[in-house]
């Protein structure tokens, strides 16, 4: 008799598939409404769920006075650093800048003695001044400056240390104001006329006095009148000055006056000299006899040597 196959029941998996299939649509989730039972047999605490608050009712926001939005304000330009100056090793001294070296080398080749940078005096509300030089045979302070270092801040220092309410003083007893500082600018190319700078002295107002002048181993010599007065309270300017006055005050032109060929010479020499970019000292290469004289003086003061 031949065996009879007997059906094989539907597994559990298909009976999921039909039972899925054949449930009603809301069966699915009335199912997931049930809280469900962890492990241990323990009911499941629903999630809470936080009621909406009513938004709050309030008088409504007023209308912009316009959309379209106004103009930015323009960027201020960046302020323009302060130019630097090549410093030179001359003579024992480092000096800030090659035209302080200049006027250094110009003073030893008039044999005249300097001090450079010795004390830092205040002459103002907040005006602490550095001075340049300070020649003791002649009693006066050379302050050098480019065009482009002579701002509002070294003019009212300038003006101050010589009629302002603290001067500078002497550096001999008895230690009294100066009353003298000279303006040392750039050299001029050598030319027919003599050379003049601007010395700031104190007139009888108690201001300060521009005029010009010669400068050689002698001291300085007037040339003409005061040429302005202004006002020396030891308060920065809110502008520096402007070019015409600063060419008036460091490059004023060359006057016809007669001037000693040795000064000539000593002054061409400070005007074309060269320097060693590298070492950042005075070429050796410059002219050999004047080279030699330099050598035989150290930081503003003769060597002693023969001449």
């Amino acid at each position: 008799m031949p065996a009879v196959k007997t059906p094989r029941p539907a597994t559990r998996t298909g009976a999921r598939k039909t039972t899925a299939a054949t449930a009603k649509p809301g069966a699915r989730s009335a199912s997931r409404s049930t809280p469900r039972t962890a492990t241990n047999g323990t009911a499941k605490k629903p999630a809470r769920t936080t009621a909406k608050r009513p938004a709050k009712t309030g008088p409504a926001p007023k209308a912009a006075a316009s959309s379209a939005k106004a103009p930015a304000a323009p960027k201020r330009n960046p302020r323009i650093p302060r130019p630097k100056g090549l410093e030179v090793n001359y003579s024992g001294h480092i000096f800030r800048s090659r035209l302080e070296a200049r006027w250094a080398v110009l003073l030893d080749l008039l044999a005249i003695d300097y001090d450079y940078e010795v004390c830092f005096y205040r002459v103002g509300d907040g005006l602490t001044y550095l001075p340049d030089f300070y020649l003791p045979g002649q009693d006066l302070w050379l302050e050098v400056k480019g065009p482009a270092f002579l701002d509002a801040a070294s003019m009212a220092k300038c003006l101050a240390s010589v009629a302002g309410p603290a001067p500078l003083p002497s550096r001999s007893a008895p230690y009294a104001p100066s009353g003298r500082l000279m303006l040392g600018g750039p050299f001029l190319r050598p030319g027919l006329g003599r050379q003049v700078h601007t010395l700031i002295s104190r007139d009888a107002a108690g201001r300060a006095a521009l005029s010009y002048a010669t400068f050689d181993a002698s001291g300085t010599t007037p040339v003409g009148t005061a040429w302005d007065t202004v006002a020396a309270d030891g308060v920065k300017k809110a502008r520096r000055p402007a070019a015409a006055r600063l060419q008036a005050l460091l490059e004023p032109a060359q006057a016809a006056l007669p001037m000693d060929e040795s000064v000539r010479a000593a002054y061409r020499f400070a005007a074309t000299m060269a320097f060693d970019d590298a070492s950042k000292t005075v070429s050796p290469f410059n002219d050999r006899d004047v080279m030699d004289r330099l050598s035989r003086r150290r930081a503003g003061r003769p060597l002693g040597l023969a001449a």
